[in-house]
């Protein structure tokens, strides 16, 4: 009978602790692995969130000075507007102390109306005459558009250069608040760790690289000759601003003594903006008759028919006669009172000017009170490109939501994080422009060059044009 076989048991207590180690080495393999993976992504995650915030930054900084920009030229324009209307005023109220003027003459008939219908018509007697249809009396409307043309300049003086002002001295300050309220706001945005109201919660400091906007603005006077140059441009289309100059001739000769010569009927009106800022129109009306005698020959004598001239405070154009000298020519010849008169291109042989009666004029002008000139923005010289704006935003290590464990990360590739639990930071460079683009094309198809008279002022983000390594 054979022996049953006899098996040893193996002592499990011998084994005890082997695989716990192992399993306790592949547990902190893993803890590690998964904090390491946690910190790169939220880093990247962090990252991502200050680029985005940065980015609405920089815009909306951009945005501030494109809209700033349009703003002044939007005054601009509004300025010459309001010029332009004050133009017009000044040149009503010279026309009307002309009607005025001539109302009075044809009154007194110097010269009378028939004289004036038997040499060049019947139109200019009858529009000699009609302007007594108004009245002898311009006190009334000459007030009202005084006073409108006190209420332009008021708006120039109080509305226009005080806003223009206030933007150029609080643009700097009104971005510096937009680009942090931005920022601020933008931070921590799509679930990153980052939390906070101001820059010091949020750990963010920054400085501007490269910023154009001084160098590119400027307030520049009325006397430039920009502003010159563009008040012409607005006032230039208005046939009503312009020279009124017209001249009409008698058909036949009368004066046997004088056959090459023929009475005048001579209209000139004028209206300038000299550089000073002073508004004068001026409007004469005269009739010239063929007169001779046999020591200066034939010669022409004047009859003001009308006369004006509005102005602003500041010097006139023209030279005024004598008033002390006496104008009674019943009493002494026309031609040997101008020759006592010193006052150069006074021509009574072959004139072109109604040289009497703007004299008269000068004499007693219509003074309208006016304040300064107010002067404008506009860019620097030759400023033909963008206005770039570059900044550099950093934010400290220890604001980020990341698991330290008493480690310190080393390096990570390309992102550069070391020591990230110390003082150090991950950053956002970013740049922007505000461009002056058209909307469409100019119908001449010509290019328009950048200014603040337009308002075609934009803002996008640009690649940084300076150097810059780093996370």
């Amino acid at each position: 009978m054979s022996q049953p076989i006899r098996y040893q048991a193996h002592h499990p207590t011998k084994q005890n602790g082997q695989a716990l180690v192992l399993g306790l080495s592949l547990c902190a393999v893993a803890i590690l692995g998964w904090l390491l993976s946690f910190n790169i992504g939220q880093l990247v995650h962090d990252k991502l969130s200050l680029l985005r915030a940065a980015d609405a930054a920089i815009l909306s900084a951009a945005t501030i000075q494109a809209r700033a920009m349009n703003a002044h030229a939007y005054l601009n324009r509004a300025q010459l507007a309001h010029q332009l209307a004050m133009t017009h005023l000044v040149t009503l109220a010279s026309q009307e102390r002309l009607r005025a003027m001539q109302a009075r003459q044809s009154t007194i008939q110097n010269p009378p109306a028939f004289l004036i219908g038997m040499f060049f018509g019947p139109t200019y007697a009858s529009a000699y005459l009609s302007a007594r249809a108004g009245g002898l009396d311009d006190t009334l409307v000459l007030q009202q558009l005084e006073d409108a043309f006190g209420k332009h300049d008021g708006l120039i003086q109080d509305v226009i250069a005080r806003t223009r002002q206030d933007l150029l001295q609080n643009l700097h300050a009104l971005r510096k608040q937009v680009f942090e309220t931005v920022l601020i706001h933008n931070v921590g945005d799509n679930g990153s760790a980052m939390r906070g109201t101001s820059l010091q919660q949020l750990g963010l400091t920054y400085q501007t690289e490269h910023d154009e906007l001084d160098k590119s603005l400027r307030e520049l006077n009325a006397q430039s000759p920009e502003w010159q140059s563009a008040l012409s441009g607005v006032i230039k289309p208005y046939g009503f601003l312009r020279h009124r100059d017209h001249t009409k001739h008698n058909y036949w000769a009368v004066n046997v003594r004088c056959p090459h010569k023929r009475h005048a009927l001579r209209r000139r009106g004028h209206t300038d903006i000299s550089q000073d800022g002073v508004y004068e129109a001026s409007d004469s009306l005269s009739f010239h008759a063929v007169r001779s005698n046999k020591i200066i020959g034939c010669y022409e004598r004047e009859y003001p028919m009308g006369w004006a001239v509005v102005t602003t405070p500041g010097k006139m154009t023209g030279q005024t006669i004598d008033s002390s000298s006496s104008q009674n020519f019943a009493q002494q010849s026309f031609w040997r009172w101008v020759a006592k008169q010193s006052i150069p291109g006074w021509d009574i042989f072959n004139g072109s000017d109604n040289q009497l009666a703007s004299q008269w004029a000068h004499m007693r002008p219509i003074r309208w009170s006016m304040k300064r000139a107010v002067g404008y923005a506009d860019l620097t010289s030759q400023r033909d490109k963008p206005l770039y704006l570059e900044v550099q935003i950093q934010q400290s290590a220890n604001k980020l939501g990341m698991i330290h464990a008493g480690s310190r990360i080393q390096t990570l590739g390309r992102f550069n994080v070391q020591a990230l639990n110390g003082g150090d930071s991950i950053q956002a460079h970013v740049a922007a422009e505000t461009y002056f683009e058209r909307p469409e094309p100019r119908k001449d198809q010509q290019f328009e060059q950048p200014s603040l008279f337009q308002p075609y002022w934009n803002a996008r983000l640009v690649r940084v044009q300076s150097k810059f390594e780093g996370f």
